[in-house]
Protein backbone atom coordinates (compact mmCIF):
# COMPACT_ATOMS: atom_id res chain seq x y z
CA UNK A 1 0.00 0.00 0.00
CA UNK A 2 1.26 3.41 -1.29
CA UNK A 3 -0.06 6.27 0.07
CA UNK A 4 0.79 9.96 -1.84
CA UNK A 5 -0.07 13.52 -0.17
CA UNK A 6 0.02 16.48 -2.54
CA UNK A 7 -0.81 20.06 -1.60
CA UNK A 8 -1.08 21.75 1.61
CA UNK A 9 0.98 23.10 4.57
CA UNK A 10 3.14 20.98 5.69
CA UNK A 11 4.72 21.22 9.04
CA UNK A 12 8.09 19.94 8.84
CA UNK A 13 11.32 20.71 10.25
CA UNK A 14 10.03 23.30 12.83
CA UNK A 15 8.25 25.22 10.54
CA UNK A 16 5.50 25.31 7.71
CA UNK A 17 5.92 24.86 3.95
CA UNK A 18 4.12 23.98 1.41
CA UNK A 19 3.77 20.30 0.54
CA UNK A 20 4.43 19.54 -2.95
CA UNK A 21 4.28 15.27 -2.02
CA UNK A 22 4.75 13.34 0.74
CA UNK A 23 4.98 9.21 0.15
CA UNK A 24 3.84 7.03 2.70
CA UNK A 25 5.10 3.28 2.22
CA UNK A 26 5.51 0.02 4.48
CA UNK A 27 3.61 2.32 7.75
CA UNK A 28 6.70 4.73 7.46
CA UNK A 29 7.10 7.89 5.60
CA UNK A 30 9.86 7.90 2.33
CA UNK A 31 9.62 10.66 0.77
CA UNK A 32 8.66 14.35 1.45
CA UNK A 33 9.23 17.19 -1.22
CA UNK A 34 8.30 21.26 -0.23
CA UNK A 35 8.34 23.60 -2.72
CA UNK A 36 11.84 24.97 -2.90
CA UNK A 37 13.20 22.23 -1.52
CA UNK A 38 14.71 18.49 -2.53
CA UNK A 39 12.77 15.76 -2.10
CA UNK A 40 14.29 13.59 0.71
CA UNK A 41 14.41 10.31 0.47
CA UNK A 42 15.33 6.84 2.35
CA UNK A 43 17.59 4.26 0.63
CA UNK A 44 15.79 2.05 -1.16
CA UNK A 45 13.87 -0.31 0.59
CA UNK A 46 12.52 -2.70 -2.42
CA UNK A 47 8.68 -3.26 -2.78
CA UNK A 48 7.16 -5.35 -0.44
CA UNK A 49 3.53 -7.28 -0.38
CA UNK A 50 0.71 -4.56 -1.64
CA UNK A 51 2.63 -1.88 -2.61
CA UNK A 52 1.40 -1.88 -5.98
CA UNK A 53 -1.66 -0.49 -4.44
CA UNK A 54 -1.64 3.24 -4.57
CA UNK A 55 -3.61 6.13 -3.48
CA UNK A 56 -3.48 10.20 -3.95
CA UNK A 57 -4.81 12.30 -1.59
CA UNK A 58 -5.12 16.27 -2.39
CA UNK A 59 -4.40 18.56 0.74
CA UNK A 60 -5.30 22.09 -1.04
CA UNK A 61 -6.33 24.57 1.32
CA UNK A 62 -5.80 21.65 4.38
CA UNK A 63 -2.74 21.42 7.26
CA UNK A 64 -0.91 18.47 7.09
CA UNK A 65 0.68 18.07 11.13
CA UNK A 66 2.29 15.32 12.54
CA UNK A 67 -0.15 13.03 14.70
CA UNK A 68 -0.30 15.00 18.21
CA UNK A 69 1.19 13.10 21.46
CA UNK A 70 -0.08 13.67 25.33
CA UNK A 71 2.64 12.72 27.36
CA UNK A 72 0.55 12.18 30.55
CA UNK A 73 -2.98 11.19 30.62
CA UNK A 74 -5.67 8.47 32.42
CA UNK A 75 -6.96 7.89 28.57
CA UNK A 76 -9.16 4.57 29.37
CA UNK A 77 -8.57 3.62 32.73
CA UNK A 78 -11.93 5.83 33.97
CA UNK A 79 -14.25 4.79 31.04
CA UNK A 80 -15.85 8.02 30.23
CA UNK A 81 -19.85 7.36 31.31
CA UNK A 82 -19.77 4.46 33.04
CA UNK A 83 -18.95 5.02 36.29
CA UNK A 84 -17.34 3.12 39.28
CA UNK A 85 -17.50 0.06 37.61
CA UNK A 86 -15.14 0.83 35.14
CA UNK A 87 -12.83 3.45 37.44
CA UNK A 88 -9.37 2.16 37.63
CA UNK A 89 -7.48 4.76 38.14
CA UNK A 90 -6.15 4.11 41.59
CA UNK A 91 -5.18 1.26 43.52
CA UNK A 92 -5.00 3.33 46.52
CA UNK A 93 -4.79 0.74 49.18
CA UNK A 94 -1.18 -0.28 49.20
CA UNK A 95 1.32 2.79 49.64
CA UNK A 96 3.48 1.23 46.87
CA UNK A 97 1.79 -0.74 44.22
CA UNK A 98 4.46 -0.20 41.51
CA UNK A 99 3.68 -4.01 40.45
CA UNK A 100 0.28 -2.81 38.79
CA UNK A 101 0.50 -1.84 35.14
CA UNK A 102 -2.00 0.23 33.21
CA UNK A 103 -1.79 -1.58 30.37
CA UNK A 104 -3.79 -4.41 32.38
CA UNK A 105 -6.99 -1.82 32.72
CA UNK A 106 -6.93 -0.12 29.40
CA UNK A 107 -10.77 -0.31 28.00
CA UNK A 108 -10.40 0.14 23.93
CA UNK A 109 -13.90 0.81 23.88
CA UNK A 110 -14.02 4.55 26.11
CA UNK A 111 -14.99 7.24 24.19
CA UNK A 112 -12.47 9.03 24.82
CA UNK A 113 -10.16 7.10 22.36
CA UNK A 114 -12.33 8.78 19.54
CA UNK A 115 -12.46 12.14 20.94
CA UNK A 116 -8.45 11.81 20.82
CA UNK A 117 -8.26 11.33 17.07
CA UNK A 118 -10.86 14.25 16.79
CA UNK A 119 -8.14 16.19 18.36
CA UNK A 120 -5.72 15.57 16.16
CA UNK A 121 -4.14 13.00 19.19
CA UNK A 122 -2.45 9.58 17.90
CA UNK A 123 -0.07 8.84 20.70
CA UNK A 124 -0.70 9.14 24.33
CA UNK A 125 0.93 7.85 27.70
CA UNK A 126 -1.54 6.39 30.19
CA UNK A 127 -0.64 6.14 33.69
CA UNK A 128 -2.54 5.10 37.13
CA UNK A 129 -3.15 8.08 39.09
CA UNK A 130 -1.21 10.00 41.87
CA UNK A 131 -3.03 8.40 45.24
CA UNK A 132 0.25 6.41 46.38
CA UNK A 133 3.18 7.61 46.93
CA UNK A 134 4.67 4.72 44.30
CA UNK A 135 1.39 4.37 42.32
CA UNK A 136 2.26 1.99 38.68
CA UNK A 137 3.53 1.33 35.38
CA UNK A 138 2.68 3.80 32.54
CA UNK A 139 2.52 2.25 29.01
CA UNK A 140 2.18 4.65 25.79
CA UNK A 141 -0.11 3.82 23.06
CA UNK A 142 -1.36 4.51 19.45
CA UNK A 143 -5.23 5.16 18.99
CA UNK A 144 -5.96 2.18 17.40
CA UNK A 145 -7.16 -1.61 17.46
CA UNK A 146 -10.02 -3.18 19.27
CA UNK A 147 -7.68 -4.87 21.99
CA UNK A 148 -4.64 -3.64 24.37
CA UNK A 149 -2.20 -5.33 22.49
CA UNK A 150 -2.73 -3.72 19.13
CA UNK A 151 -2.27 -0.31 20.75
CA UNK A 152 0.60 -0.38 22.81
CA UNK A 153 4.02 0.50 21.26
CA UNK A 154 5.64 0.54 25.45
CA UNK A 155 4.17 -1.46 28.07
CA UNK A 156 6.54 0.29 30.70
CA UNK A 157 7.03 3.58 30.09
CA UNK A 158 7.95 4.69 33.70
CA UNK A 159 6.44 4.32 37.31
CA UNK A 160 4.33 6.87 38.53
CA UNK A 161 5.56 8.65 42.08
CA UNK A 162 3.58 10.94 43.70
CA UNK A 163 4.63 14.11 46.11
CA UNK A 164 2.23 16.93 47.74
CA UNK A 165 -1.56 17.20 48.32
CA UNK A 166 -2.89 13.57 47.11
CA UNK A 167 -1.16 11.37 49.14
CA UNK A 168 -1.13 13.19 52.14
CA UNK A 169 -5.15 13.26 51.90
CA UNK A 170 -5.74 9.80 50.67
CA UNK A 171 -3.70 8.10 53.40
CA UNK A 172 -4.19 11.37 55.96
CA UNK A 173 -8.27 10.03 55.68
CA UNK A 174 -7.26 6.87 56.24
CA UNK A 175 -5.39 7.37 59.90
CA UNK A 176 -2.31 6.39 58.27
CA UNK A 177 1.49 6.87 56.86
CA UNK A 178 1.98 9.05 54.92
CA UNK A 179 0.22 12.34 56.00
CA UNK A 180 2.33 14.46 55.68
CA UNK A 181 5.01 15.65 52.60
CA UNK A 182 7.79 14.21 55.09
CA UNK A 183 6.34 10.47 55.08
CA UNK A 184 5.86 10.46 51.41
CA UNK A 185 9.38 11.18 50.64
CA UNK A 186 10.52 8.46 53.28
CA UNK A 187 7.51 5.68 51.69
CA UNK A 188 9.36 6.28 48.61
CA UNK A 189 13.09 5.95 49.61
CA UNK A 190 11.88 3.02 51.93
CA UNK A 191 10.88 1.13 49.02
CA UNK A 192 13.99 1.98 46.83
CA UNK A 193 16.20 0.75 49.69
CA UNK A 194 14.34 -2.27 49.82
CA UNK A 195 14.60 -2.99 46.07
CA UNK A 196 18.15 -1.82 46.15
CA UNK A 197 18.86 -4.79 48.52
CA UNK A 198 16.51 -7.10 46.75
CA UNK A 199 18.56 -6.46 43.61
CA UNK A 200 21.69 -7.51 45.69
CA UNK A 201 20.11 -10.65 46.79
CA UNK A 202 18.94 -11.50 43.83
CA UNK A 203 22.82 -11.99 41.83
CA UNK A 204 23.03 -14.83 44.70
CA UNK A 205 22.96 -18.20 43.13
CA UNK A 206 19.68 -20.32 43.91
CA UNK A 207 18.15 -17.18 44.31
CA UNK A 208 13.88 -18.26 44.94
CA UNK A 209 12.66 -15.32 46.96
CA UNK A 210 11.07 -13.20 44.39
CA UNK A 211 8.83 -10.33 45.42
CA UNK A 212 6.95 -8.70 41.92
CA UNK A 213 6.73 -5.21 43.90
CA UNK A 214 10.71 -5.12 44.24
CA UNK A 215 10.85 -6.80 40.40
CA UNK A 216 9.05 -3.93 39.33
CA UNK A 217 10.93 -1.44 40.97
CA UNK A 218 14.68 -2.58 39.72
CA UNK A 219 14.07 -1.30 36.29
CA UNK A 220 13.77 2.25 37.83
CA UNK A 221 17.21 1.92 39.53
CA UNK A 222 18.85 0.07 36.57
CA UNK A 223 18.17 3.33 34.58
CA UNK A 224 15.47 1.24 32.15
CA UNK A 225 12.53 3.38 32.98
CA UNK A 226 12.21 6.86 34.15
CA UNK A 227 10.41 7.63 37.08
CA UNK A 228 7.14 9.81 36.30
CA UNK A 229 7.07 12.50 39.46
CA UNK A 230 3.58 13.72 40.00
CA UNK A 231 4.82 17.67 41.45
CA UNK A 232 2.64 20.67 40.99
CA UNK A 233 4.40 22.61 44.08
CA UNK A 234 8.28 24.32 43.41
CA UNK A 235 9.43 22.41 47.00
CA UNK A 236 7.53 19.17 45.62
CA UNK A 237 9.53 19.43 42.43
CA UNK A 238 12.93 19.64 44.52
CA UNK A 239 11.66 16.93 46.52
CA UNK A 240 11.32 14.49 43.34
CA UNK A 241 14.40 15.68 42.00
CA UNK A 242 16.43 15.41 45.55
CA UNK A 243 14.98 11.19 45.59
CA UNK A 244 16.21 10.91 42.15
CA UNK A 245 19.72 12.59 42.69
CA UNK A 246 20.18 9.76 46.07
CA UNK A 247 18.97 6.60 44.07
CA UNK A 248 20.76 7.92 40.56
CA UNK A 249 16.99 7.83 38.91
CA UNK A 250 15.92 9.49 35.56
CA UNK A 251 13.19 11.78 36.76
CA UNK A 252 10.33 13.10 34.62
CA UNK A 253 8.04 16.10 36.14
CA UNK A 254 4.69 15.59 35.96
CA UNK A 255 2.54 18.75 36.15
CA UNK A 256 5.23 20.97 37.32
CA UNK A 257 2.52 23.54 38.16
CA UNK A 258 5.39 25.90 39.95
CA UNK A 259 7.58 25.16 37.75
CA UNK A 260 8.48 28.69 36.62
CA UNK A 261 9.24 29.69 40.00
CA UNK A 262 12.43 27.53 40.42
CA UNK A 263 12.47 27.65 36.15
CA UNK A 264 16.51 28.73 36.57
CA UNK A 265 16.95 25.58 38.60
CA UNK A 266 15.11 23.42 36.90
CA UNK A 267 17.08 24.69 33.52
CA UNK A 268 20.49 24.17 35.20
CA UNK A 269 19.05 20.33 35.89
CA UNK A 270 18.08 20.11 32.24
CA UNK A 271 15.01 19.10 33.93
CA UNK A 272 11.71 17.33 31.77
CA UNK A 273 8.67 18.74 32.76
CA UNK A 274 5.04 17.23 31.12
CA UNK A 275 2.92 20.77 32.04
CA UNK A 276 -0.82 20.56 32.45
CA UNK A 277 -3.50 20.61 32.56
CA UNK A 278 -3.47 24.57 33.01
CA UNK A 279 -6.75 24.94 31.24
CA UNK A 280 -8.31 23.62 34.55
CA UNK A 281 -9.28 26.15 37.09
CA UNK A 282 -7.49 26.41 40.45
CA UNK A 283 -9.41 23.55 42.45
CA UNK A 284 -7.10 22.98 45.12
CA UNK A 285 -3.88 24.71 46.72
CA UNK A 286 -1.27 23.27 44.65
CA UNK A 287 -2.80 25.21 41.66
CA UNK A 288 -2.84 28.51 43.06
CA UNK A 289 0.10 29.27 40.95
CA UNK A 290 -0.88 28.26 38.04
CA UNK A 291 -0.01 30.19 34.63
CA UNK A 292 0.33 29.77 30.95
CA UNK A 293 3.56 31.42 31.16
CA UNK A 294 5.23 28.06 32.39
CA UNK A 295 5.88 26.53 29.82
CA UNK A 296 7.93 29.00 27.88
CA UNK A 297 9.47 30.32 31.17
CA UNK A 298 10.80 26.51 31.43
CA UNK A 299 11.86 26.63 27.87
CA UNK A 300 13.63 29.95 28.00
CA UNK A 301 15.82 27.94 30.47
CA UNK A 302 16.87 25.27 27.91
CA UNK A 303 13.83 22.51 30.14
CA UNK A 304 12.76 19.52 27.58
CA UNK A 305 8.85 21.05 28.07
CA UNK A 306 5.51 18.88 26.92
CA UNK A 307 1.96 19.43 27.38
CA UNK A 308 -0.82 17.76 28.33
CA UNK A 309 -4.05 17.67 29.14
CA UNK A 310 -4.06 15.10 32.10
CA UNK A 311 -7.12 13.58 30.56
CA UNK A 312 -9.40 13.11 32.13
CA UNK A 313 -9.59 16.36 34.07
CA UNK A 314 -9.14 18.18 30.49
CA UNK A 315 -10.90 16.00 27.35
CA UNK A 316 -7.84 15.04 25.75
CA UNK A 317 -9.17 17.09 22.49
CA UNK A 318 -8.49 19.66 24.09
CA UNK A 319 -4.60 19.63 23.82
CA UNK A 320 -4.26 21.64 20.88
CA UNK A 321 -6.56 24.31 22.63
CA UNK A 322 -3.95 24.01 25.75
CA UNK A 323 -0.91 24.99 23.54
CA UNK A 324 -2.80 27.69 21.63
CA UNK A 325 -3.30 29.25 24.58
CA UNK A 326 0.34 28.92 25.60
CA UNK A 327 0.98 30.90 22.24
CA UNK A 328 -1.71 33.51 23.56
CA UNK A 329 0.79 34.28 26.73
CA UNK A 330 4.07 34.59 24.88
CA UNK A 331 4.80 31.34 23.52
CA UNK A 332 6.32 30.60 19.60
CA UNK A 333 3.69 29.03 17.93
CA UNK A 334 6.33 26.53 16.46
CA UNK A 335 7.93 25.60 20.06
CA UNK A 336 4.29 25.54 20.93
CA UNK A 337 3.71 22.57 18.36
CA UNK A 338 6.88 20.81 19.63
CA UNK A 339 5.69 20.75 22.74
CA UNK A 340 2.83 18.30 21.41
CA UNK A 341 4.50 16.62 19.30
CA UNK A 342 8.47 16.50 18.92
CA UNK A 343 9.26 16.76 22.85
CA UNK A 344 6.89 14.51 24.14
CA UNK A 345 8.11 11.93 21.74
CA UNK A 346 11.99 12.63 23.28
CA UNK A 347 9.77 12.18 26.65
CA UNK A 348 8.64 9.02 25.82
CA UNK A 349 11.67 7.69 23.84
CA UNK A 350 10.59 7.52 20.67
CA UNK A 351 12.32 10.78 19.56
CA UNK A 352 13.32 8.79 15.96
CA UNK A 353 10.07 7.15 15.05
CA UNK A 354 7.18 10.16 16.38
CA UNK A 355 6.58 13.82 16.96
CA UNK A 356 7.61 14.32 13.16
CA UNK A 357 6.83 14.21 9.56
CA UNK A 358 10.19 13.35 8.61
CA UNK A 359 11.60 10.05 6.15
CA UNK A 360 11.90 6.87 7.71
CA UNK A 361 9.49 8.44 10.67
CA UNK A 362 6.11 6.75 11.32
CA UNK A 363 3.43 7.62 9.10
CA UNK A 364 1.40 8.75 11.98
CA UNK A 365 -0.17 12.15 9.68
CA UNK A 366 -3.17 14.03 10.41
CA UNK A 367 -4.83 16.35 8.28
CA UNK A 368 -6.53 19.47 9.33
CA UNK A 369 -9.30 21.98 7.92
CA UNK A 370 -7.43 24.57 9.03
CA UNK A 371 -4.48 25.93 11.67
CA UNK A 372 -4.74 23.04 14.41
CA UNK A 373 -4.54 26.00 16.67
CA UNK A 374 -7.54 27.79 15.54
CA UNK A 375 -10.62 26.29 17.17
CA UNK A 376 -12.78 26.28 14.18
CA UNK A 377 -10.21 23.97 12.43
CA UNK A 378 -11.62 20.42 11.92
CA UNK A 379 -9.44 17.05 11.82
CA UNK A 380 -10.49 15.42 8.82
CA UNK A 381 -8.36 12.39 7.90
CA UNK A 382 -5.89 10.57 10.40
CA UNK A 383 -2.89 8.05 9.20
CA UNK A 384 -1.57 5.81 11.63
CA UNK A 385 0.91 4.12 10.39
CA UNK A 386 0.17 5.50 6.86
CA UNK A 387 -3.46 3.53 7.52
CA UNK A 388 -6.36 5.49 7.67
CA UNK A 389 -8.26 5.69 10.99
CA UNK A 390 -12.04 5.97 11.33
CA UNK A 391 -12.70 9.04 13.38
Amino acid sequence: MRTILEGGTLFYQGSFHELTRMVIEKEKITEITVAGGKAKKPKPQGKGKGSDTETTVRCDGKYIMPGFIDAHTHLSLEEEGVGWADADLNEEFGLATPQVRAIDALKMRDMGLRDALRGGITTCMITPGSANPIGGQACVIKIRGKVAEEAVIRENAGIKFAFGENPKRVYGEQKQVPSTRMGTAAVVREWLMKAQDYGKKKKVKDFKERDIKLEALLPLLEGKVPVRAHAHLADDIITAYRIGQEFDLDVIIEHGTEGHLIAKELGRWKAKVVVGPTLASRCKAELRNQSFDTVRTLMDEGCQVAITTDHPVIPIYALPVCAAMCVRFGLDEEKAIKAITEYPAAMLGFDKRLGRLETGYDADVVVWSGHPFDVRSKVEKVLIDGKDVAL
